[in-house]
């Protein structure tokens, strides 16, 4: 795609976001899409945190937040950004660590000159997590001024070496891509801090920020994907007149352009050609959307592991590459108004961002069945666990909670995730020191679930949230394990607490019960408080096992 082509795409992407109504994309059978969000203002990329929420990052610069499936109304941040062209804010990652130490980064085009792209790291408010802390920005990673508006790049993720790359276009001066000389036009790899890594395959023949270049020959690398299982790196390079590529990302690696773009012309010597191409004639411009199906939870067939999903700008559509070779594609979803981004979330779903109406779109299996589900408006057999409750306050209960509250937030709950009744640590309010879990586990269990035998994936679905005061630690948690027919507990999902006031909301997550295919099993909550003058909450609702 020339710059004189990206130019014109782009204008005709502000007119879908003013005009266009997106509607449903065509999916597969089996599948289904929800809208779960809508009205971002053209929006450019977007990460899964690890604990579930997505952050989507908009042009203007703000990077917005989805909780549960809804929009936040406050943006997490807004940083001052240049617009022109293919500038803004352009990507988001989170740090590895981030559950504890709360580290965002986002790369994005500075508004004061000299106008170029940078990447900084900002930490989100341990008071208020959908926030970032006042004052926290820390620029890592300021790259060379920018003379053209387009071929920025923008995406960066972690890969499994704990370093963050970083795709940068050449700003339209297709020379760049080659030169050691400068850093656009490459992949860059950098440690989190900023610094370069010593072993990064150019770092002896450079100096400066051209020692994070990790593989050269680019012309727009707008996505890539980091595959979580083994490390594998796909980078989509957005190409000009003729092709769109997918290259596996290889430490030192040269992918030809401005010499070869696509598959052609072969046998240029050096070069690491395209693992997949499409021709972008016709109604096809701009490959985008970059992820590997790699859920922490499956809910997809079993045969969609570690595929990789992109897509097309113009085109509108999501297609699959599939492992062990990923060079064949096979369609997914056509219809989509001006896709961006894909993203697979750790509870199996796919997400899809479309700038066109500015939608956000969740994509999930419909093949299913529920093996048991508890709203808890009923007794179902629920028991207090024999022989391991040690709290002397806040035993599980079932029933309908009371408000308490500790330095001006809430930390028991008034309210059940849509019934009335849930699974409590402590019903009476409103003192937070006499009911909440004290000195010791508090654990209950469910009656014997039996799971069906199958080598289709067993999920557990539940709500949940754990609250506590700045006197908790790391040791006090919230867990849920599963006992199996050999009697021992196993943990499935565990929240450890930390030195800080932490209230809580809400929140839906999911784990894995495929070990335990069938098996007669029993579900076990725990919530335990180990430290002195800690104060903890919890509850549990809507949980579901469900065969995929």
């Amino acid at each position: 795609m020339s710059a004189v082509h990206s130019s014109l795409i782009l204008a005709a992407s502000c007119c879908l976001l003013l005009f266009s109504n997106a509607g449903a994309a065509t999916l597969p059978a089996g599948f289904s899409e929800t809208r779960v969000a809508t009205g971002l203002a053209s929006p450019t990329a977007m990460a899964v945190a690890p604990d579930g929420r997505i952050f989507v990052a908009e042009k203007g610069g703000t990077l917005r937040v989805v909780e549960n499936n809804a929009l936040l109304s406050q943006p997490f941040l807004t940083v001052s950004v240049n617009t022109a062209g293919e500038r803004g804010l352009l990507g988001v990652a989170f740090d590895p660590d981030f559950q504890s130490n709360r580290f965002v980064y986002v790369y994005y085009t500075t508004a004061a000159a000299p106008v170029h792209n940078r990447v900084s790291r900002f930490t989100a408010d341990p008071a208020n997590p959908d926030m970032v802390q006042a004052g926290s920005e820390r620029p890592i990673l300021d790259l060379p001024a920018l003379g053209s508006t387009v071929h920025n790049g923008g995406a960066i993720h972690f890969g499994n070496d704990g370093r963050l790359y970083v795709a940068v276009g050449e700003n339209a001066v297709p020379a760049n891509s080659q030169s050691l000389d400068t850093p656009l036009g490459k992949l860059l790899r950098i440690n989190p801090n900023g610094s370069i890594p010593t072993d990064n395959p150019f770092y002896s023949q450079t100096t400066g920020v051209d020692r994070a270049i990790w593989a050269r020959g680019l012309r727009n690398p707008y996505n890539f994907a980091v595959d979580s299982f083994n490390g594998r790196i796909h980078v989509n390079d957005v190409g000009q007149d003729a092709w769109e590529e997918v290259n596996a990302g290889v430490r030192g690696a040269n992918y030809g352009w401005p010499q070869t773009e696509g598959p052609s012309p072969a046998g240029v010597s050096g070069v690491r050609y395209p693992i997949h191409a499409y021709q972008n004639a016709g109604s096809n411009c701009a490959i985008v959307g970059a992820t590997f199906y790699r859920p922490q939870v499956f809910r997809f067939p079993r045969d969609y592991a570690g595929r990789y999903f992109f897509g097309d700008f113009c085109g509108g559509f999501i297609r699959m590459l599939t492992p062990p070779n990923y060079t064949s594609s096979a369609p997914f979803a056509t219809g989509i108004s001006s896709l961006v981004d894909i993203q697979a979330h750790h509870d199996g779903s796919l997400y899809y961002l479309a700038r066109g109406g500015g939608d956000l779109f969740r994509v999930q299996s419909t093949v299913g069945s529920i093996v048991f589900q508890d709203d808890f408006e009923t007794a179902r057999g629920w028991m207090l666990t024999g022989g391991v409750n040690s709290a002397t306050t806040g035993l599980w209960e079932r029933g309908d909670p009371q408000p308490t509250w500790n330095a001006g937030m809430p930390l028991q709950l008034d309210n059940c995730q849509g019934s009335t009744n849930c699974l409590i640590t402590g019903l009476a309010g409103p003192t937070n020191n006499s009911n909440d879990v004290d000195h010791g586990l508090t654990s209950i269990q469910s009656a014997p679930l039996a799971l069906p035998d199958t080598d289709r994936a067993i999920t557990l679905t539940f709500g949940l949230y754990f609250a506590h005061n700045a006197n908790a630690s790391s040791v006090d948690l919230f867990r849920v394990r599963v006992v199996g027919e050999n009697g021992v507990a196993q943990t499935v999902w565990a929240r450890p607490g930390s030195a800080s006031n932490v209230s809580d909301t809400w929140a839906t997550r999911t784990a894995s019960l495929d070990a335990w295919a069938g098996q007669t099993i029993q579900i076990r909550i725990e919530a335990l408080d180990d430290g002195s003058g800690s104060i903890i909450e919890a509850g549990v609702d809507n949980l579901a096992i469900t065969v995929h």
